[in-house]
């Protein structure tokens, strides 16, 4: 159950000026305060938990989430969450197509790899200036496809912070219906989102705390999802086993050999004698 009070301490209530909102958003609106919207924290949370128990349940069936978080306070957590939980985020620029012509963004992803193994293999019969070059491309590439070199494609959902910032991911993931979460302030229009979370996507504080909350489920659904492999895993070894044995005791079975008895001779009858 989250705690209310430990959301307003995170500042998540606070949303833009007035004068700044999109009206799609006034469901989520409590009222305003020094022509600043706030939003209805009650709200928040119950949407939050909705989102939170989603992500549960599509990680724990092996899912992959793409964390999409490029303004500057929500790309130290975004980064963090993702690679605390093995999977692709995007923290600083939204490279076009990455879901609609993914097999042009796997191309860069491939070339990144390989420059990488160029350098460190080969380094030495490069001239300095190629070296440097190299590295160059190898840093722009690191910027673009870095984070979503392993992506499963197509990802279960996306998280995001701030749709409108990141309107051209929602709206390539809405096209291809992949589920988008995302943390939505009073400013921006939901059109595309899956699951909304009213809530401010400015401030550090509460952009973490609402990415913790989600990332929390994640690690549940994934814990949820190694068990179930091993148990699976365990099963087929016992079943494995289990044929294994049955067979050797087959084979360790004695041959029992079937005795053939020999019919007695059968003497001619008065007749059969007399005939011959």
């Amino acid at each position: 159950m989250l705690d209310l009070r430990e959301m307003l301490k995170a500042g998540v209530h606070f949303g833009h000026r007035t004068a700044r909102w999109c009206p799609k958003m006034r469901p989520f609106i409590w009222g305003a305060k020094n022509k600043v919207h706030l939003i209805d924290v009650s709200k928040t949370a119950f949407l939050l938990e909705k989102a939170a128990s989603y992500i549960k349940a599509v990680t724990a069936e092996g899912g992959t989430l793409l964390w999409i978080g490029t303004k500057k306070p929500a790309q130290a957590t975004m980064q963090r969450i993702a690679t605390s939980l093995e999977m692709p985020y995007v923290i600083n620029r939204w490279v076009g197509g990455t879901l609609s012509n993914f097999d042009q963004v796997k191309k860069a992803i491939t070339r990144l790899l390989h420059l990488r193994d160029v350098v460190k293999k080969g380094g030495n019969h490069y001239k300095k200036k190629e070296i440097v070059m190299l590295n160059k491309e190898i840093a722009r590439l690191e910027k673009n496809v870095g984070g979503i070199l392993d992506l499963e494609y197509p990802p279960a959902a996306l998280i995001v912070v701030d749709a409108k910032k990141e309107h051209a991911a929602v709206k390539e993931a809405s096209n291809l219906n992949i589920p988008v979460i995302a943390l939505i302030d009073t400013n921006t229009d939901p059109e595309g989102v899956s699951m909304i979370i009213p809530g401010n996507d400015d401030s550090p504080r509460s952009i973490t705390f609402i990415l913790d909350h989600l990332a929390t489920s994640a690690h549940e659904g994934k814990k949820l999802y190694t068990e179930k492999r091993e148990r699976e895993r365990a099963e087929q070894l016992e079943a494995k086993k289990q044929k294994v044995k049955e067979m050797t005791k087959e084979q360790q079975k004695p041959v029992v050999k079937k005795e053939v008895s020999a019919e007695p001779k059968q003497e001619p009858t008065s007749e059969e004698a007399a005939a011959k």
